[in-house]
């Protein structure tokens, strides 16, 4: 049985489970498919359907990648999960902050079984402070899974990592993430909302 094929089963099941109400499973309660909460200024950039990278590539005048590291790491609690692996299994981890005119907007985090880096996620390893979303957006192959989208507290690893950019925190950081598969290899992305981004064109 493929990683992909048990991946496509969990997320299956977190989507039965919340249509009937009940708790979802497989390590990811806190992420839903529907946020009635989201504040209004968030909504539109968490439900962008296409490349997030294009839609803030179209509202400022320039565009810019800050690389933070691209390294294997240990996968936060319920990442090895959706990704078909063992706990505590060693990711190859990329995190970098989009920047629109100077300022920080979105902090990124992707997240790879290692054994992809020589297969489907080859070109991931060498993006260095390009945009990943040209490369997600432009494989013909690449299929999306449904959007989660959840609001990180400061206790969460994703919101300390994002919030080493601001100068004064929220007490909340939007985000959403979703599965990219090619060729049965899942590759996880999330997005973590900065405050500087609704100061973008609408």
């Amino acid at each position: 049985m493929s990683d992909a094929y048990l991946t496509c089963s969990r997320a299956l099941l977190i989507e039965q489970s919340e249509a009937r109400g009940a708790k979802p499973i497989w390590g990811v309660e806190s992420w839903r498919t529907f946020l009635p909460g989201i504040e209004a200024g968030y909504a539109p950039w968490l439900r962008t359907d296409g490349s997030l990278t294009l839609r803030i590539q179209q509202r400022c005048e320039n565009l810019s990648v800050r690389n933070v590291h691209n390294r294997l790491a240990t996968a936060i609690y319920d990442e090895a999960a959706l990704l078909g692996l063992p706990a505590q299994q060693k990711i190859y981890t990329r995190e970098v902050f989009l920047h629109a005119d100077g300022k920080p907007v979105v902090f990124a985090h992707s997240v790879v079984a290692t054994q992809h880096l020589c297969g489907a996620w080859y070109a991931l390893r060498n993006l260095g402070n390009r945009p990943l979303g040209a490369l997600l957006f432009a494989h013909p192959l690449v299929r999306r899974s449904v959007l989660h989208f959840h609001a990180l507290k400061p206790n969460h690893p994703l919101y300390r990592r994002a919030a080493v950019a601001l100068d004064t925190p929220p007490q909340k950081l939007w985000a959403r993430r979703s599965l990219f598969i090619l060729r049965n290899a899942p590759l996880l992305v999330t997005e973590v909302f900065l405050p500087d981004i609704l100061a973008l064109k609408k």
